[in-house]
């Protein structure tokens, strides 16, 4: 038995081989993150089970903000590795050579699962996030539409916004499927014509845009994510951060 495994391990490892990648993705305008609420997520499930629906609570700007961060430890913050890989998606395409289905199969990315609180107790909610590198998160207010069709009414919206950002983006593709040289071209095209979080440039807005690192971009940010360098603030974010 052992001997047949050995060998079949052998036969997989010689036909599929899987390489691995790390990039830096860096952005150029502010990503705005906004993870689904506890309260939110609890307000729904007692609408599905038609739960006695109790009186609405008085509006508290700062539990919005913080609701809308993905925390993966106290103060370290992330964004979920599906967005990410929905990202690079978006920019495959057939005409391109490059066939989604065939992305969408060939790449994986690497994340670390971090435990949320579900709506219903007892449940379990694991979500795949990569960590946000950069400037701590500010509270911004948007004004946004609530609602479907005619019935749509204004209202604020409170939600984290990370000025100057980076993540960390590792995991394995298939060469037989996709190269390098694709890879590199959704990763860049994806960051621009899609975007990662709210108001991105695919849902109409100009944030979360972002760009492959370039040599020495790649090396301030190993720095600063090691403890070892200041953090890397583009020219154009200077004023902002500061």
């Amino acid at each position: 038995m052992a001997e047949a495994t050995k060998s079949l391990t052998a036969q997989l490892s010689s036909k599929t081989k899987f390489k691995s990648f790390r990039v830096w993705i860096v952005g150029e305008t502010p990503i705005i993150t906004h993870a689904w609420s506890e309260k939110a997520k609890r307000e729904m499930l007692q609408k599905q089970v038609k739960a006695t629906k109790a009186g609405k609570d008085a509006r508290d700007p700062q539990a919005d903000f913080v609701s809308s961060l993905y925390e993966m430890t106290p103060g370290v913050f992330g964004f979920p590795a599906t967005g990410v890989k929905n990202c690079i998606l978006s920019a495959a395409h057939k005409d391109k050579g490059i066939a989604r289905s065939g992305v969408m199969a060939a790449l994986w990315i690497d994340a670390e699962m971090t435990r949320v609180r579900p709506a219903l107790a007892g449940a379990i909610c694991d979500m795949p996030l990569i960590r946000i590198w950069g400037s701590e998160p500010e509270m911004r207010e948007d004004m946004v539409k609530i609602g479907s069709g005619l019935n749509k009414t204004a209202n604020l919206a409170y939600r984290a916004q990370f000025t100057v950002w980076a993540m960390r983006v590792t995991g394995r593709f298939n060469p037989a499927v996709i190269n390098e040289e694709a890879l590199a071209f959704l990763i860049q095209e994806s960051g621009f014509s899609s975007g990662l979080g709210e108001w991105r440039n695919e849902r109409k807005g100009m944030f979360g845009a972002f760009r492959m690192a370039d040599a020495n971009e790649e090396k301030a940010w190993d720095a600063y994510s090691s403890g070892k360098g200041p953090l890397p603030i583009p020219a154009s974010y200077q004023m902002a951060a500061e």
